[in-house]
């Protein structure tokens, strides 16, 4: 119990993130049930009551879309009442261990494949459940890369989702830098030394510590080795020259005044699209995940906001941008109403009503069904099409549930922030990170 609590208390995922997968079924906006839901549309009133709690993390905006979708499935189940728990990513996997932890857990709930090795024993294998979700409709390899642990099926993805580079148009416009750039680690040095030297209050990129950590350097290094962040045999994917000239790269970042400072940025973390440059249009570009688009259109609602290539140097061995299908819906499996909880889960991940509610909140739905429902109707933007699309055409390496350990990335992060503040050369954080990076693999491996 002490070690669920301690090992997932600091777990993180980028991008409001986090990020997201898919799972496909036959409902279909009302003109298909789950399997084992009953023919006709609403389950009939003489069926025994039940009540599921069901619980997630998001933002606002992902609130606001589920519960219309919970309204929708309890006015077509009208035996059924979900209760909704939800709140803001802080804290959430503390929160669920915990109640793992006093047999208190929701019956459905958000979950993401970064805790399956410390949360998998309390999660229901959905193949004892398999009549009541069509898993037809999803991608082999999100079941298998995502969604499965240890040989369970632990968890149904409910989108995808890959890193994308989002851009102000109007703002390279305004620096003579062409829409359609295709952008290289090496450019964004170049031509945002460029800017900032015209213009002391502009910065081409601006990033928190997390997406320096995993879509900045993480993939700078793997666009050289090939492989992923961490082996499966618990090793580091990356030698210390390969770290050593990622950290020199972060270094040059800053340094160039192509960045904006660390210390300005770090405020908004995980929130960037507040960023008071971004939205005065200061800010050129930032890196995030496709699907959080819209938020950054939002705040600059008069610019002209897209998507560009994921920054990618000549002779890259690999993209190091994922399509990842990472985050879903579990169940718990000492629920006493498991059967509802996956025909609820049959209906969140390939409705073609919910889809509608749902859109882009999670990602883009894998599920085949949510999917066609959301073009057809114009509900999914072209540009985040777009995104995913770039992303899907790379060579690229699934990450392993072992890469995204957040005691893994704050060994990183710490050492970055050394390094930004000119405490560490790229060297000597790179020794350092090594260093404490194999303990803590070598921990892992030994649990």
């Amino acid at each position: 119990m002490n070690r669920i609590l301690r090992t997932t208390a600091g777990i993180t995922v980028l991008a409001s993130m986090l990020f997201t997968s898919a799972c496909g079924g036959g409902s279909a906006g009302g003109d298909g049930q789950a399997a084992g839901a009953g023919a006709g549309g609403a389950a009939s009133t003489a069926d025994k009551p039940v009540t599921l709690r069901f619980a997630w993390w998001g933002t606002d905006a992902r609130h606001k879309a589920t519960l219309a979708a919970i309204d929708l499935y309890m006015k077509q189940h009208p035996n059924i009442k979900i209760e909704a728990e939800y709140m803001g990513f802080d804290g959430y996997n503390k929160k669920l261990a915990t109640q793992f932890a006093g047999n208190t857990a929701p019956d459905v709930f958000q979950f993401t494949y970064e805790w399956s090795v410390d949360m998998n024993e309390f999660m229901l294998d959905l193949t004892t459940v398999k009549d009541q979700i069509d898993m037809t409709k999803l991608p082999e390899s999100a079941l298998k890369d995502f969604g499965a642990y240890k040989g369970k099926q632990i968890m149904v993805p409910s989108g995808m989702f890959a890193a994308t580079s989002i851009i102000n148009q109007d703002f390279l416009q305004k620096y003579g830098i062409a829409s359609d750039t295709v952008w290289s680690w090496d450019k964004i040095i170049e031509e945002g030394k460029k800017i900032h030297d015209k213009d002391k209050s502009a910065y081409l990129l601006t990033a928190d510590i997390d997406v320096l950590n995993k879509l900045i350097l993480q993939p700078y290094i793997m666009q050289k080795s090939g492989k992923g962040w961490v082996n499966d045999d618990f090793t580091p994917g990356f030698d210390k020259a390969q770290l050593t000239e990622g950290l020199t790269y972060l270094s040059k970042l800053y340094k160039s005044g192509a960045i904006e400072p660390f210390g300005d940025s770090t405020a908004f973390v995980g929130k960037m699209e507040q960023n008071p440059k971004w939205v005065k249009g200061e800010i050129g570009m930032l890196i995030d995940y496709v699907q959080a688009l819209d938020k950054y259109k939002q705040a600059v609602p008069n610019a002209k906001i897209g998507v560009g290539s994921f920054p990618e140097n000549p002779g890259a061995v690999q993209s190091g941008n994922p399509v990842v299908a990472g985050t879903g819906f579990a169940i718990w499996k000492d629920s006493k109403n498991k059967e509802a909880a996956a025909k609820f889960i049959e209906f969140l991940v390939n409705d073609k009503e919910a889809a509608q509610l749902l859109t882009t909140q999670r990602g883009i739905p894998a599920s085949t069904v949510a999917r066609q429902a959301l073009q057809d109707s114009g509900k999914l933007s072209p540009d985040i099409a777009k995104g995913l699309d770039l992303a899907v055409a790379k060579k690229t390496v699934a990450p392993n549930v072992i890469s995204t350990n957040a005691e893994l990335a704050q060994v990183v992060k710490d050492s970055l922030q050394k390094l930004i503040y000119d405490q560490l050369t790229p060297d000597k954080a790179a020794d350092e990170i090594m260093k404490d990076f194999t303990t803590k693999l070598q921990e892992l491996k030994s649990k």
